[in-house]
């Protein structure tokens, strides 16, 4: 069995291990001093601090950002509890913030496996939310990280405890509908294949699809295009026009949630026409589960697979990121 076969089969139990890492979590600091909440992350590790806020911004009382660079925003203070997430806990980018938020006096919390962000974590008493070292692939343990953050925005006493039971709901979903996952999966890659992706989403689902889009590029080494609505409607929708060629094979991805806006399933329906003109290929998700978190999960669980297969079909190794690699052996040399 291929690695990354492996690791998506094993998501629901990845879940269930996070869900009781996060119940066993030491941390019970009163919300009273936290005015705002950063979350740092890159790739594999940053799309969870992504999926988080647009999971609990319309809970929190506070907002919320993600920064995927270097550099914090300049409000980072004493009232501000930055999450720290990398996976392997030697991402430069998200040491870099670090560093910056704790020279401000930044409540910090970190979510990793180990390294130096570990090291720097238990030497200076931040939070720390430690995950399993397993497959050096932090793609496929989002399970961890995205659940570790909500848990750490649970304990901190920033959202509801209801979120509990939704993590926990989701997992009971993903784990009894596996098998049906997969064949639907096996599906959708088969009308992707050979073609490029165009995946859209209502805008508070846009996590969602770019992790989509993240695991069509590193596990099927296919290009793919993502975009929102309503924004798509004030600009990408005049686009439908050129080059005819590409446009012609493209396969437009809808995903429909009951917590889509129901203006922007109207207009989905509208636009699902339009498209209709230029590309025979059109395909609408429609997620599954009573609650916004149920129905990510089925979502990444999903579109995992889907990755996995297309990259099946396209006869590459969806484990290995070489191109990664040597960016990062570069980088390394300056």
């Amino acid at each position: 069995m291929n690695i990354i076969e492996k690791l998506i089969t094993e998501f629901d139990q990845q879940m269930l291990k996070a869900i009781q890492l996060g119940e066993s979590l030491k941390i019970s600091r009163p919300a009273e001093d936290i005015r705002n909440v950063v979350i740092s992350g890159i790739g594999g590790s940053g799309i969870g601090g992504s999926i988080t806020k647009s999971l609990t911004v319309n809970d929190l009382e506070i907002p919320i950002e993600v920064i995927k660079s270097y550099e914090i925003p300049k409000y980072v203070d004493k009232h501000t509890l930055l999450i720290a997430s990398s996976y392997s806990g030697t991402t430069e980018e998200t040491l870099a913030a670090v560093a910056l938020a704790g020279v401000r006096g930044a409540k910090i919390a970190c979510v990793t496996t180990g390294g130096k962000l570990y090291d720097i974590a238990t030497k200076k008493g931040y939070g720390i939310a430690k995950i399993p070292q397993e497959e050096p692939c932090p793609r496929a343990y989002l399970g961890y990280s995205l659940i570790q953050q909500m848990y750490l925005l649970i304990h901190y006493q920033l959202i509801s405890n209801n979120y509990r039971n939704q993590l926990k709901s989701a997992y009971t979903l993903i784990n009894e509908q596996k098998e049906t996952i997969k064949q639907m999966a096996e599906d959708i890659a088969e009308q992707l294949h050979n073609r490029l992706p165009i995946i859209y989403t209502d805008n508070n689902l846009n996590p969602l699809a770019v992790r989509f889009q993240q695991q069509i590029n590193e596990n099927a080494k296919q290009f793919c295009h993502v975009n929102v609505f309503p924004e798509m409607n004030h600009n990408e929708l005049v686009g439908w026009v050129h080059p005819q060629h590409i446009l012609h094979n493209t396969a437009v991805v809808l995903v429909n949630s009951t917590f889509n806006n129901p203006r922007v399933n109207l207009r989905m329906k509208i636009c699902k026409g339009i498209f209709s003109k230029i590309t025979d290929r059109i395909l609408e998700i429609d997620l599954e589960g009573t609650s916004l978190v149920e129905q990510t999960f089925y979502f990444i669980h999903l579109t995992d697979w889907v990755s996995y297969y297309l990259a099946l079909k396209n006869d590459v190794d969806p484990y290995q990121i070489k191109v990664i690699d040597f960016l990062k052996s570069e980088l390394a040399k300056i």
